[in-house]
């Protein structure tokens, strides 16, 4: 600041806390940009990934599923609470019951986390799974899911010259 104006630097993260830290060695990767994630959201998105590296699963490609999943067990959070609030069913002029909207949309996000949490490997069931798969595969190494499409696309000759 010796011309009067500010040092400007550039901030890491997409918007993030500036980083999150490490977990057994393993760096947290920040979420992806435009992840939109409030401060409760971060907490439970660092959560998640804490949870995967301290199980020996590798998180870098994962955030934008960790974000998904994210955005729905907040919006759950949100409905459930209305739910607790306000009931699940209301009645109409003429005396029929219907289904409140926040419980409609409380019930599809249950339905969405459950999907997702196994493919996420946050379930015991799921964990032991990838541990079997490893234990057959000889070890905790991860597939690499594009090795295919580079080795094919390597093996074209518009690629090598």
């Amino acid at each position: 600041m010796a011309d009067g104006k500010p040092k400007v630097v550039p901030l890491h993260g997409g918007g993030g806390n500036g980083g999150s830290g490490a977990v057994a060695g393993v760096e947290i990767p920040d979420p992806p940009p435009g992840h939109n994630l409030d401060r409760q959201g971060r907490r439970l998105y660092d959560w998640i990934c804490t949870a995967l590296i301290k199980d020996g699963r590798k998180v870098g490609a994962a955030g934008i599923q960790i974000v998904l999943l994210v955005h729905t067990f907040l919006a759950w959070s949100d409905d459930m609470k209305a739910c607790i609030k306000d009931g699940r069913y209301a009645e109409s002029k003429d005396g029929n019951k219907y289904e409140l909207p926040h419980s409609y949309n409380e019930r599809k996000a249950r339905d969405e986390i459950k999907r997702e949490l196994p493919e996420a490997c946050l379930t015991v069931m799921s964990q032991i799974e990838a541990r079997l798969k490893e234990s057959k595969t000889g070890g905790a190494v991860q597939d690499d899911l594009f090795a295919d499409l580079v080795e094919f696309a390597s093996a074209r000759p518009s690629v090598n010259g």
